[in-house]
Order: C-alpha cells, then sequence, then structure tokens
C-alpha cells in the first residue's frame, strides 16, 4: 500500500499506539500534528464507538483535506456497568495518567474477586477520505482485570489486561507478539483488508 495516512487524534499516547498497530498491519500512518497545526474536534456526544470513530475521522480529513484515520476504544467491565465503556474517556478524563486511570479502577475493582474481575477492550477504526468516503472496522480482546499494574511493554489498560491463556498482562507482552493480541491490533489488521 503506497498510501500515507494520518491519525486523527490529539492523543499522542493513542496516537503512538495505533501508528504502532497499522504499522505491523502494513499501513503507514503517523500523527497529524506531526504535519498540522493541532485541531478541536468534535466532542463526542453519543454513547456509540461507530459514531464517534466516524465523526473524528470525517472531521479530520474534511478539515485537513487528506485521509485519516480516527480511533474510539474503550474498556468494558461487567462488575462496574454504570461506568468505562464508549464513555471510558469521558468517565476517567483525558487530561489523567495512564497510571492514575488503572488507579481508579483497581480502587472500584477493589472488593471484586478474581473469578468476576472481566473486562473487554473494544476499538473502533474509522479511515475517512477528504471526498467523505468512510470504512469502519472494529476489533475487540477479553480477558481479566490484574489487582496490580503489571508490565513495561506498553501502556494504559494494558497493564491491568490479564490475559488468563499467557498467564500475564499484555503490558508485560513484547509488541510483536502482543499487537496482534490488542484491540486495536486487531482492528487494524481488519482495516487493512479494507483500504
Amino acid at each position: 500500500m503506497t498510501v500515507d495516512w494520518l491519525i486523527a487524534s490529539n492523543n499522542a499516547g493513542k496516537s503512538r499506539d495505533l501508528q504502532a498497530c497499522l504499522a505491523y498491519a502494513g499501513v503507514t500512518a503517523q500523527p497529524y500534528f506531526n504535519q498540522f497545526d493541532r485541531l478541536t474536534f468534535p466532542a463526542e456526544t453519543t454513547t456509540s464507538y461507530v459514531d464517534n470513530a466516524i465523526a473524528k475521522a470525517r472531521f479530520g480529513a474534511s478539515q485537513l483535506g487528506v485521509p485519516v484515520i480516527a480511533d474510539d476504544s474503550g474498556i468494558e467491565i461487567p462488575a462496574l456497568p454504570r461506568q468505562f465503556g464508549v464513555t471510558t474517556a469521558r468517565d476517567l478524563g483525558v487530561a489523567v495518567s495512564g497510571f492514575d486511570r488503572n488507579q481508579e479502577i483497581l480502587q472500584a475493582l477493589r472488593q471484586v474477586p478474581d473469578g468476576q474481575r472481566q473486562a473487554v477492550m473494544r476499538a473502533t477504526l474509522a479511515a475517512a477520505w477528504p471526498d467523505g468516503r468512510v470504512v469502519v472496522v472494529q476489533g475487540t480482546v477479553a480477558g481479566y482485570l490484574a489487582h496490580f499494574q503489571l508490565g513495561q511493554y506498553s501502556g494504559g489498560f494494558d497493564r491491568l489486561f490479564w490475559l488468563p491463556h499467557y498467564g500475564r498482562t499484555l503490558a508485560e507482552i513484547p509488541a510483536p507478539w502482543r499487537i496482534p493480541l490488542t484491540h486495536r491490533g486487531r482492528a487494524a489488521l481488519k482495516l487493512i483488508t479494507k483500504l
């Protein structure tokens, strides 16, 4: 593929992760703010990952005049049914560090036993062109939430997200093996089949 994509996000951490996932899938991309002034994206007002991702992607493509990829993602925790999911960033605050977000989740789960600490991470990627075309894919990963933050290979929720089959958190797995296991990595692998 010869198309270079820009990532339509002001979140540097998410942009780095998405860039790595897209590279793993064979797509060359970089944060839009490496080339352009920062945009003020529309506020997320829906309860739909798909709608949020499409809105960000369409806005980015129309403002920048180039193809972009946007992400909307979240963590869903059945033991905390009224929190997180599509509103994860809004619930935890976009300015809060990944470490502090994780600590807040651990605090909310402090009385929840191991067998009830299930979680799903979801990612929706929307690729948009300036002419209005949009392609949308989704990826998920299911696991459990650890009692402590573990791992140095990645950050964010990966440091909490325990995969029983591997006996470790996502952040304890080096990138070449971790990326295809993650929600965003799985979405990126789907996206390349549609671009």
